[in-house]
């Protein structure tokens, strides 16, 4: 079951815990190619909506002049709706493409004017991880397929069978492919030669359902795994340059941690835990640096009571964090941005769900 797929089980834990208390209104990086344009200092946000009601949309914040954009791809496309769950966006080239997870498709437009240009049709897109100007692989949500598209086409050109389902976050590592998979089943990490599309290596973690993945300075890759509604304990395994294991690190059990990301100076990296009940233990936003041997155990930025995160990236210019918090999916969210010490700088309104972003 993917994480878009947990919003069912959140809207209703979130909605008694606001009928409960009388309050109102209150889920990687990969090696970036030369070949990709300069910043243009925009911050596109994935509002995911909520589940089976279509209404997933694409904001726009130019994190410069600190000017916010509505939902651009209604308004460069004639009030079209995007489709249902958008769950990732990836540019590549002079396109951005958009990962409508259960609309089944993958929504291509132009940088330029946002207008929708093409679509690919892949059932249960969850991410797109750049290989080259003409060719992509595309995680999906319910299968063992890891899809090959040719982003100048748009079309599919093949596909790469993995050993267990659900393949869920990709990146660039020394030449290869590094693929998570999110089965609970599934206690390792996969590499793929990137020339043949052919599986390379089956790297053993020490746990279960790996899903999320970052680089550090160093080129250790740190992983972070584990299904806690199926009983499987979150983990951080961190893997030297040679893909032997360096160290791992349980988390408390029940604890759910996901979306790890780096620092600019990739020298820790951030996650987010996340109580749905509306707790304010083991929820919020943690840092940990990379030469540590234990988690953290405070928060950097605590989630408030009856609150929870969902997605989390860093400003290229500054190193400023940034929150969406999806208000339990059942209103318009909004998103946070606090200086590197947690110090909230200002908050602004997006769409339902904001649950990825992505600095161009």
């Amino acid at each position: 079951m993917g994480r878009a797929y947990i919003q069912n089980i959140i809207v209703v834990l979130f909605s008694i815990s606001l009928l409960s208390a009388c309050v109102k209104d209150k889920p990687t990086v990969p090696d970036v190619p030369a070949t990709q344009p300069v910043s243009t200092h925009k911050l596109y946000i994935a509002c995911e909506g909520s589940l089976s009601n279509g209404n997933s949309s694409l904001y726009l914040y130019n994190y410069a002049s600190q000017t916010e954009h509505g939902n651009i791809y209604e308004a460069s496309n004639g009030g079209a709706k995007l489709g249902d769950v958008l769950q990732s966006i990836t540019r590549i080239g002079s396109r951005l493409f958009l990962c409508i997870n259960n609309s089944d498709k993958i929504v291509v437009l132009d940088t330029a004017s946002h207008k929708q240009v093409g679509t690919i049709s892949i059932t249960k897109p969850r991410y797109i991880l750049r290989i080259s100007d003409d060719k992509a692989y595309v995680s999906t949500l319910f299968s063992n397929k890891v899809y090959i598209i040719n982003p100048q086409t748009m079309q599919v050109t093949g596909s790469i069978a993995m050993p267990y389902q659900n393949p869920e976050a990709m990146l660039l590592r020394n030449g290869k492919a590094y693929i998570c998979q999110w089965d609970t089943a599934c206690g390792n990490v996969y590499t793929v030669d990137i020339s043949t599309d052919k599986l390379l290596q089956t790297i053993p973690i020490n746990s279960r359902a790996p899903h999320g993945m970052a680089v550090d300075k160093g080129n250790n890759l740190w992983i972070l795994s584990g299904n806690v509604h199926k009983g499987k304990r979150a983990a951080f395994t961190v893997l030297k340059p040679d893909d032997e294991v360096l160290k791992t690190m349980y988390f408390a059990d029940k604890v759910d941690a996901i979306k790890p990301v780096c620092n600019n100076a990739k020298d820790a990296v951030y996650f987010i835990e996340v109580d749905y009940s509306g707790g304010t233990a083991n929820n919020g936003v943690y840092k940990i640096n990379t030469t540590d041997n234990t988690l953290p155990q405070t928060a950097l930025i605590p989630a408030q009571s009856f609150q929870y995160f969902w997605a989390l990236g860093i400003e290229p210019n500054t190193g400023n964090i940034y929150i969406g918090d999806p208000k339990g999916f059942i209103q318009k969210g909004s998103v946070q941005v606090y200086t590197t010490d947690g110090k909230q700088q200002r908050s602004f309104s997006v769409g339902v769900g904001p649950g990825n972003f992505y600095f161009d």
